[in-house]
């Protein structure tokens, strides 16, 4: 087969490691490597719409600040990251139409302890398009956990890796009060922070209220999000949230890579919640930024 035709047919999907492209299902991680044996592992999830990947330099910043933060050295330089990407795309456009909802993922990590050369993984993902239309339509429930967000002390808050026990954790907890639900955690004050998959937001008189940079992942799409809120005059700020306000908050938002940006439909096993209108604004403004119609 000829390499530049790989995935062509959308027969299989090919993936870029570490200098040369393979199979996906061939991809593989030495338990020699950081990623195995310390979790020392950067990442970064970017969906695409249209066969574009949404807001591509916002998530090339975060990761440029992760692996700057791991001491990740070796790795290709954003341009060529650049250029990667879209041959990853180009190479698989037959699986990319079969799977028009996906998302392209970048994996490093400093490689086989002892050794000099870092790992880099990037791929393509499938999105199931049906899940996240039920997610933006009917929302998803969420649970304020007893789970501690790790200590700026330990990694940055604003750098994206691997090591996720505390959501793991915290999603378990949440399960096992609400099926499904996703699980919040809480800073060392008690206020809530965010999920494993989203940001986490509360209405409050009309305006949009998150907690402070320095509390969370500085996700892309809360970054996204609160531009659309200043174009439709939605007021915004940051402050720390308690727990009570979130349960008694008019509408909680919830933003992330997988939709961009959808609400919670309980907290708390509480009254179940609809959409609101500072959320139905806030989405049909999404919508019209990624040209996506409405159903």
């Amino acid at each position: 087969m000829n390499s530049d035709d790989t995935g062509a047919d959308g027969s299989s999907r090919w993936a870029w490691h570490s200098g040369s492209w393979r199979p996906s299902d061939q991809l593989s991680l030495s338990i020699q490597d950081a990623a195995v044996t310390q979790s020392a592992t950067a990442v970064e999830r970017i969906r695409a719409y249209g066969a574009t990947l949404f807001q591509r330099d916002r998530h090339l910043q975060r990761w440029q600040r992760t692996i700057t933060a791991l001491n990740i050295q070796g790795l290709p330089s954003k341009d060529r990251l650049c250029e990667l990407l879209d041959e990853l795309i180009r190479r698989n456009r037959g699986w990319v139409d079969q799977n028009p909802s996906f998302g392209a993922l970048l994996l490093a990590s400093p490689g086989i302890t002892g050794g000099d050369q870092p790992t880099l993984i990037a791929d393509l993902y499938p999105i199931n398009a049906a899940a996240m239309r039920d997610r933006m339509e009917h929302g998803s429930p969420v649970v304020v956990t007893s789970v501690q967000q790790p200590s700026p002390q330990c990694w940055p808050r604003d750098i994206k890796v691997r090591c996720r026990l505390h959501y793991y954790l915290a999603d378990s907890a949440a399960a096992a009060a609400v099926p499904g639900a996703l699980g919040i955690l809480v800073d060392q004050d008690g206020s809530v922070t965010e999920t494993g998959i989203c940001n986490v937001l509360v209405v409050d008189r009309g305006a949009l209220i998150s907690p402070p940079a320095d509390q969370i992942l500085p996700g892309v799409s809360l970054q996204v999000v609160r531009e659309l809120a200043a174009q439709l005059d939605v007021p915004f700020r940051e402050s720390r949230i308690t727990p009570d306000q979130l349960k008694q908050a008019a509408e909680v938002l919830l933003t992330g890579t997988s939709c961009g940006v959808w609400f919670a439909n309980s907290v708390d096993a509480g009254p179940t919640r609809t959409a609101g209108p500072i959320y139905r604004r806030l989405r049909t403004a999404f919508d019209q930024l990624i040209g996506r119609r409405p159903d």
